[in-house]
């Protein structure tokens, strides 16, 4: 396999493992919800965009990255100032949406975004811009 075709598999995964993060972040924000956590509105707002980037297939994967570990962040502050805190249960869902283990998308019934991947060819990428 050539070092393009090695890329573009590495690419589509990545972006196949954001789209169930997404569904983990979605689905945290939603449970903050019904524990009546106050989380940031932004919080949803970040959450579309992501969503809808992740769907169109044309975005930079180091971007999508960056994006989804803010929406973490502000997620697992919200919840670790709670009384219940569930902050572990979610890293642990997280990493195993990193891990692209189904089991995810099962125990949350939620599943993770559909997406073509475009290949747009976006490159380079800096966090916090």
């Amino acid at each position: 396999m050539s070092a393009t075709a090695d890329r573009l598999t590495q690419e589509i995964n990545l972006l196949q493992q954001y789209a169930l993060r997404y569904a983990v972040l979605a689905a945290w924000r939603d449970e903050l919800g019904t524990r009546r956590v106050p989380v940031d509105p932004a919080v949803g707002q970040k959450l579309e965009t992501a969503r809808v980037r992740i769907a169109s297939g044309c975005v930079s994967v180091c971007e999508m990255g960056c994006a989804l570990g803010e929406i973490e962040g502000m997620l697992a502050s919200a919840d670790a100032s709670s009384s219940k805190t569930a902050v572990d249960f979610w890293l642990e869902m997280l990493g195993r949406a990193m891990i692209g283990s189904t089991m995810v998308e099962q125990l949350l019934n939620l599943p993770s975004v559909k997406f073509h991947y475009s290949g747009c060819g976006l490159t380079g990428c800096a966090c916090g811009r």
